[in-house]
């Protein structure tokens, strides 16, 4: 039998060429993130929403809107966070982003349970995890309550394994090992909340409003720097003193969180076992944040040019 050495040496060089592509495609990729914002509540979430669409490690493919409803008037919550998310993205120049509203009313019932709320957004981010290739993971950040996401497991239980989870929310004490639920985002959904807990198959992280709460942004110093953003400065300046004038400061939990996300150094990890009363298994909860490196990046990716 003749041997076509050329031929054989195409084949080779063919297949080499794509396994090459296929390795730098793999290297290049960014994971893709699902941003899910309670945005109109307070005002840290504008911060994080910016940061976390400058930035270059994550492929943001979407931003939710969540609910923060609660019995004191604000029953239109879900509907004035997409009104302030479409307004930030309009600002921020992104274009053909998807906007996805999600549910108006917390998970379950009042007393409890795991029935799901479903909305465009939960199905949104079951519809971004089916999507993945079999190595990849769905970042979804829940920097309000995490109605959307539990709601997007429930209805879809196969996609949970396919998801890196990070919510903001609760209070931990290290020392004794103790998780406090009686704090706002938590407090929105509890339902919720029991229900990612629970989830075996759930990858998740938390920053705590414990950890969190040292970050924080004074008044007159975010004021100068927002005065050099346009319009966009403008939009977080006239919302701060529109809500909260008198506050002189500013906790910026859901920007610790994000900023941990974008680099890792700047923030510490570490297992934890799940309260008592939820499914025992481990999760993550950050420990430790690098305040003055946080709040350094966050204005020289807002004042870049």
């Amino acid at each position: 039998m003749k041997i076509n050495v050329s031929r054989i040496f195409c084949v080779l060089a063919i297949s080499f060429t794509l396994l090459w592509a296929a390795m730098v495609h793999a290297q290049d990729a960014k994971p893709k993130l699902i941003l899910d914002a309670d945005t109109a509540n307070e005002i840290d979430d504008q911060y994080a929403i910016i940061r976390i669409f400058r930035q270059d490690k994550f492929d943001v493919i979407g931003l939710n809107s969540a609910q923060w409803f609660h019995y004191l008037g604000q029953q239109d919550s879900v509907q004035a966070s997409q009104k302030l998310n479409e307004r930030l993205v309009e600002l921020m120049g992104v274009s053909g982003l998807p906007l996805n509203i999600g549910a108006e009313r917390p998970m379950g019932k009042p007393w409890g349970g795991d029935e799901a709320k479903d909305s465009p957004a939960a199905q949104f981010i079951i519809k971004s995890a089916r999507e993945l290739a079999n190595d990849e993971k769905l970042y979804v950040v829940c920097i309000g309550a995490s109605t959307n996401l539990a709601s997007a497991i429930k209805l879809a239980p196969e996609i949970a394994p396919k998801i890196k989870a990070y919510v903001m929310g609760f209070q931990y004490d290290f020392g004794t090992g103790t998780w406090n639920k009686s704090e706002f985002n938590v407090r929105r959904d509890l339902n919720a909340v029991d229900f990612l807990l629970n989830q075996k198959d759930l990858e998740l992280h938390v920053m705590s409003a414990t950890t969190s709460g040292i970050f924080k942004f004074e008044q007159g110093d975010s004021f100068e720097k927002q005065a050099r953003m346009g319009p966009l400065g403008e939009q977080l300046t006239e919302r701060w003193t529109r809500l909260f004038g008198s506050s002189k400061t500013w906790v910026m939990w859901d920007l610790a969180l994000v900023e941990a996300m974008i680099d890792p150094s700047l923030a510490s990890e570490v297992e934890v076992t799940t309260p008592p009363e939820n499914t025992q298994r481990k999760v993550w909860m950050y420990k430790t944040i690098d305040v003055e490196k946080m709040r350094a990046g966050f204005w020289a990716a807002a004042l870049a040019k």
